[in-house]
């Protein structure tokens, strides 16, 4: 009787398509919304969920190395002015030099880290079209239940 229950579980599990819900990036002014189906979801349920995909996750650990990098320039460059309006040394060209650099190092990692994250939540996505099935095909022992990607 047991093993017949757990036929009848196994067919049933067999007909269903198991689907998860696509991610979406919203981004806002000073942050980006991420929602899974209608939900609002936070960045550590974003990254728990990206480990799933070991494609995806590698594009969210560079767009997370983009981000501090990005940090690293904004505070360089933060540095560089206040050097210059402490010193009274503002047309100096080194000081210039370095934050303009600076400032375009920002801009450069930020949209970096904005295209990695992108492409992470779009790898996850095309991870989702193709749904995992199960079935009961013929084996070498005889029925065996078989798990499609």
């Amino acid at each position: 009787m047991k093993k017949f229950v757990a036929l009848c579980i196994i067919i049933c599990l067999s007909q269903m398509g198991i689907n998860a819900q696509e991610i979406t990036m919203v981004p806002k002014l000073l942050k980006t919304e991420y929602y899974e189906g209608d939900k609002e979801i936070s960045n550590k349920e974003l990254k728990a969920i990206l480990e799933k995909d070991v494609k995806a996750f590698g594009n969210l650990k560079k767009s997370e190395t983009f981000s501090v990098l990005s940090w690293v320039a904004l505070a360089s460059e933060i540095g560089f002015v206040t050097y210059g309006i402490a010193n009274k040394d503002v047309n100096n060209p080194t000081i210039n030099t370095g934050a303009y650099t600076s400032f375009g190092g920002v801009l450069v990692f930020s949209a970096l880290a904005y295209i990695q994250k992108n492409k992470a939540i779009k790898k996850y996505n095309q991870g989702l079209s193709k749904p995992t099935v199960f079935s009961i095909m013929p084996s070498k022992t005889g029925l065996g239940i078989v798990m499609q990607f």
